[in-house]
């Protein structure tokens, strides 16, 4: 028993301390265009992600009718009911919240953004860091960057 504690905890260690030592950089970033702007939020607007529980619900309990077909009427009832809750349960853990948000952001050179997120960085008027690659994160910012500032002067 004492050695396979001291062999579960020599492979597990270094899993565990492998997961501390991270560099902010998504292993699906990798051989990735990467962007990073300034920009300033306009707008924010409420957005409903569309879900698919229902579908998962009417399909879990059809199977569930179909696999007790053989049985009584109770049974089948008992069997769709059963597989509809569980398959909308488990389809509604899967997709999360279905809350969004969508940002209507102006960047430091003019450029007009829209962006879509499901959590909620910032407010109207704040400074945000967006960064583009595989997929888009946007991160609460100094004011001081999102400044117009002469950009002829670094262009000539």
């Amino acid at each position: 028993m004492k050695m396979t504690y001291v062999i579960l905890t020599a492979i597990g260690l270094p899993f565990l301390l492998s997961s501390c030592a991270t560099h902010h950089t998504r292993f699906s970033d990798r051989n990735q265009f990467v962007t990073e702007l300034y920009a300033s939020v306009d707008q924010i607007y409420d957005v409903e992600f569309e879900s698919h529980v229902g579908e998962a619900a009417a399909t879990w309990g059809l199977w569930g009718a179909l696999e007790n077909a053989y049985g009584s009427d109770r049974q089948i009832i008992a069997g769709a009911l059963v597989g509809a809750f569980f398959g909308g349960l488990l389809m509604a853990i899967e997709e999360g919240p279905s809350q969004g948000y969508e940002y209507h952001l102006t960047a430091t050179d003019g450029e007009y953004l829209v962006v879509v997120l499901d959590y909620f960085p910032a407010d109207e008027g704040d400074c945000v860091r967006v960064r583009m690659a595989s997929q888009v994160d946007v991160f609460s910012a100094n004011p001081a960057f999102c400044r117009n500032s002469d950009l002829s002067v670094v262009r000539k």
